[in-house]
């Protein structure tokens, strides 16, 4: 439980013997570089195994909307599976899907890495506290740049919706919201932020345009009917992939498929999950007197972050990138040292996915092993909620610096 601190020790006194400056380790650029190493080094491993089946299905549906073919359907000539992303994630790939595999692989990796980076770095927090953000995010970095995700964009967008705001940008806010909600439904959570705008009625207007905007983007590369006929075959495509996440069990690995699996309630709805989830997730909202304060904000931002991963069967480990910058501003508004030394270590240790990496059949016999990786996140989400309604308005919040964890 203690290696963490433990390695830090470690890495603090080979500084002071080799005679690195103590700062190196705190800068944003040795961060960045780290972010783009794990990010190349997986484009590589990917391109020399051929395995990047995701990448496949991602650059084939700007192909089939050109045709005018199903966006949704199977095609073993080009890749395994199906895709599961909304009609305008065939325009947001074409600029990748337009080059070649290696180069289009490469650069769609390196998309997401950095549009994730510098969306923590949008954040109202202090330099060092964005740099811990950085770290914290690493292992799920991994899990998400090994499998070609869209998830670590799909998490920009969610705290860009935030960020935006914060800087009084509504417009840009509304954008990213929308964007976020047209390709993978997640961003949805934006709307949490609804609250915080202070010209709600501009808002509201900027979202709707941005929706028309984005609904008729593929129109122009195919037809309306087809565009149409893509949404419904979506929904179709959503339903059936949370039918198959509940009854495999092992796909499943939210908050809601540990529950399935530890009382084993395969045939418990995702409504009443979802029910209570939704509940506790606007329990918060009651502190109307701390809507304008920062740290209330930044909560609810993390809470968008987490609710999405936790309450989809569709999770899976390289779907805890979006989760894993809100464990970053929990641990950073926490002020219970006890809590952070034993939560952000068990965490990050999930988060590496451990089981599944090194005893792959006993994992896959017993699904609730892999679904453990919800749980500390889960426990981050309702301190989170616990913080948010004893917030008080004039309550400060002690920032700790990196150095001292």
């Amino acid at each position: 439980m203690y290696y963490f601190y433990y390695m830090k020790d470690k890495v603090r006194a080979l500084i002071a013997k080799t005679g690195v400056p103590g700062r190196f380790y705190k800068s944003h650029k040795f961060v960045f570089s780290l972010w783009m190493l794990v990010t190349l080094i997986f484009v590589v491993q990917s391109l020399v195994t051929h395995r990047y089946n995701n990448y496949l299905i991602f650059e084939n549906t700007f192909r089939n909307l050109l045709l005018q073919q199903s966006l949704y359907a199977e095609y073993p000539t080009y890749h395994g599976d199906v895709n599961h992303y909304g009609p305008v994630f065939s325009i947001l790939i074409a600029p990748f899907a337009l080059l070649n595999n290696s180069l289009g692989l490469l650069l769609w990796n390196i998309f997401n890495c950095v549009v994730l980076f510098k969306a923590i770095g949008s954040l109202p927090l202090k330099s060092n506290d964005k740099l811990l953000i950085g770290y914290i995010a690493i292992p799920c970095l991994v899990a998400s740049m090994l499998n070609q995700q869209f998830n670590a964009a799909a998490a920009a967008f969610i705290i860009l919706s935030y960020t935006m705001l914060n800087k009084d940008k509504g417009i840009w806010s509304a954008l990213f919201i929308a964007l976020g909600t047209f390709v993978k439904l997640y961003g949805v959570v934006g709307l949490a932020f609804f609250f915080f705008v202070k010209d709600k009625p501009r808002f509201i207007g900027a979202l709707i345009l941005w929706s028309l905007l984005l609904f008729s983007l593929p129109i122009c590369f195919s037809s309306l009917s087809f565009v149409l006929h893509s949404y419904a075959d979506w929904e179709a495509s959503l339903t059936e992939k949370n039918i198959s996440n509940i009854l495999g069990a092992a796909s499943d690995i939210s908050i809601m498929g540990f529950f399935r699996n530890l009382l084993s309630g395969l045939t418990i709805s995702n409504a009443f999950f979802l029910g209570i989830g939704c509940l506790l997730f606007l329990v918060p909202y009651v502190n109307i007197k701390a809507y304008k304060i920062r740290d209330f904000q930044l909560i609810i931002l993390a809470s968008a972050l987490l609710f999405p991963v936790l309450f989809s069967t569709g999770s899976e480990d390289c779907t805890y990138i979006i989760a894993i910058p809100a464990v970053g501003i929990w641990y950073i508004l926490e002020q219970n040292r006890k809590l952070k030394r034993y939560i952000l270590p068990l965490t990050m240790i999930f988060a590496c996915d451990f089981p599944l990496l090194f005893f792959p059949k006993f994992s896959n016999d017993y699904p609730i092993v892999l679904a453990m990786i919800s749980v500390p996140f889960f426990i981050v989400w309702i301190r989170l909620l616990y913080l948010a309604v004893l917030l008080k308005p004039a309550q400060t919040v002690t920032r700790t610096e990196f150095n001292k964890g």
